[in-house]
């Protein structure tokens, strides 16, 4: 049996159909990467590019679909970029998932301009200033912008996606403005847009968005995804977009 990772545990998710390792008490995949990976599924295709990959799970659920040919996945914190190149050995994913140690904001150096059909991202929602920062680094990162802001995974997108590529991003629904501004100002033309609401009664948590570059303008608006039907009871929309990953 494979050894573990040292401070890590491993996760069996969906039914075991994911085996995952994660840090013990470090940054570990949020619901925010499941409800991407569900609406990104559809819209990628060819080679790939995860910017913010964590542990990689993104990647692991993308490399299912025969249209996607490569993931690319970038990743500023070492120790989550080993264990996101682990995972995909351990999943069976190393020949089509490749893990780059890298940052977003000097992604001319990792990778050739308009080389990707596809970028997916969940940045981080909150800026600095905004907020107590988690005195864990790694949750630090995941929530905080504290190695790159949401202007640099924006242009790290539009720097490698080639006309007409596919840009989705999971977001916190606070800050859907700067979002679609700042993703027109990089000629990726907001298409289609969804709410996803904790409950039916709440106002929307965050938001999906895809983006095409180069695009003309013009967006859809699907029905809202609503997550829970009580406290900690998934609705059973959730439930059936959950189970089909």
């Amino acid at each position: 049996m494979e050894e573990t990772p040292p401070n890590c545990e491993l996760h069996e998710l969906f039914d075991g159909r994911l085996k995952l390792y994660q840090p013990a008490r470090g940054y570990r995949f949020s619901i925010d990467a499941l409800l991407l990976a569900v609406f990104a599924r559809g819209r990628c295709f060819g080679s790939v590019a995860d910017l913010g990959t964590g542990c990689g799970v993104l990647p692991l659920l993308l490399a299912r679909r025969d249209a996607v040919a490569h993931i690319t996945a970038v990743e500023i914190q070492q120790e989550l970029a080993g264990l996101a190149r682990r995972n995909s050995e351990l999943n069976g994913c190393s020949e089509k998932i490749s893990v780059l140690y890298g940052d977003v904001r000097t992604i001319d150096k990792m990778a050739p301009p308009e080389s990707f059909d596809a970028v997916v991202a969940n940045p981080p929602f909150y800026p600095v200033a905004a907020g107590r920062i988690n005195p864990m680094a790694q949750k630090a990162a995941a929530r905080h912008e504290v190695h790159g802001s949401l202007e640099d995974f924006i242009g790290a997108g539009a720097y490698l996606l080639k006309r007409g590529g596919r840009c989705m991003v999971v977001y916190s629904a606070s800050r859907l403005v700067d979002l679609l501004v700042g993703l027109r100002k990089k000629s990726l033309e907001p298409k289609t847009l969804q709410f996803v609401h904790a409950r039916s009664d709440e106002s929307a948590a965050m938001v999906l968005v895809e983006a095409v570059k180069g695009a003309g303008p013009e967006i859809k608006i699907e029905p809202p995804l609503v997550l829970y039907e009580s406290r900690g009871v998934y609705s059973f929309q959730a439930q059936s977009l959950f189970a089909s990953l």
